[in-house]
C-alpha cells in the first residue's frame, strides 16, 4: 500500500471515529431554547404588567388601559377607560373573586370568568391568561402549539385560539408584546407595554 493511500485510510478512520464520538455525546439544550424559556418564566410567579386591552364582539367594540398584578395565585386587574361603564377592577384568588365597576358597585363570585360575563357581557380567561401573557401554555389542560424562534407563535387551549403577534424585551426577559385571543365570536387583543418581575 502506498504512503498516500495509507495516509488517506488513516484520515478516513480518524474522521469516522470523530463522527461516532459526536453521536454518543449527550444533547445539550441550547441557550434560549423553548425548554429553558418555559422553566425560567414558570418560576416567575410574582409580576406586573401594563398596557391596553381591546374587546370585540358581534355587537360592540371596547378598549381600556390595563394593569395586572399577579402575586402567586392572587391577582389584581384594573381596566380603566371606556368599557361602557368607565372601568373595572377585579381582585381575587382561586374560589374568591370580586369585581368593582365604576358607577355600579361591587360584585362577588367564585369564578372571574362567570363574574365578568354577568357584569361586563364578556369574559377574559383569567386563569389561563396569567400563563399566556408570559408566553406559556397553562399547565392545567391539554394544548396544541406552534413555535417561531423557540417562542410561542400560536396556541390552542380550552377552546381559545391565541396568536402571538409580537415579542418585546423587558429587562433581560423576552415576553409577548401583542397577543390576540379569539373564541367563538369574541376577540380580545392585549398590548403589553411594560412587564416587571417583582421577585
Amino acid at each position: 500500500m502506498s504512503l498516500l493511500r495509507l495516509s488517506a485510510l488513516s484520515l478516513l478512520i480518524a474522521l469516522s471515529g470523530c463522527s461516532v464520538l459526536n453521536v454518543q455525546q449527550p444533547v445539550q439544550i441550547p441557550a434560549g431554547s423553548w425548554a429553558e424559556y418555559q422553566l425560567e418564566m414558570a418560576a416567575i410567579t410574582d409580576w406586573e404588567l401594563s398596557g391596553k386591552i381591546g374587546i370585540r364582539t358581534p355587537d360592540d367594540s371596547q378598549s381600556a388601559n390595563l394593569y395586572w398584578q399577579q402575586l402567586d395565585q392572587r391577582y389584581a386587574i384594573e381596566m380603566t377607560g371606556p368599557l361602557g361603564q368607565g372601568g373595572a377592577r377585579i381582585v381575587g384568588q382561586p374560589g374568591d373573586v370580586k369585581i368593582s365597576i365604576a358607577g355600579e358597585g361591587d360584585f362577588q363570585a367564585s369564578s372571574p370568568e362567570a363574574l365578568m360575563h354577568d357584569t361586563l357581557g364578556w369574559a377574559v380567561p383569567v386563569q389561563q391568561i396569567q400563563w399566556w401573557v408570559r408566553g406559556l401554555p397553562s399547565p392545567d389542560s391539554a394544548f396544541q402549539y406552534q413555535l417561531n424562534n423557540n417562542r410561542l407563535s400560536q396556541l390552542q387551549q380550552d377552546g381559545w385560539q391565541v396568536n402571538y403577534l409580537r415579542y418585546s424585551q423587558h429587562d433581560r426577559y423576552t415576553l409577548p408584546g401583542k397577543i390576540r385571543l379569539s373564541r367563538d365570536a369574541l376577540s380580545i387583543t392585549l398590548i403589553i407595554n411594560e412587564w416587571t418581575a417583582l421577585r
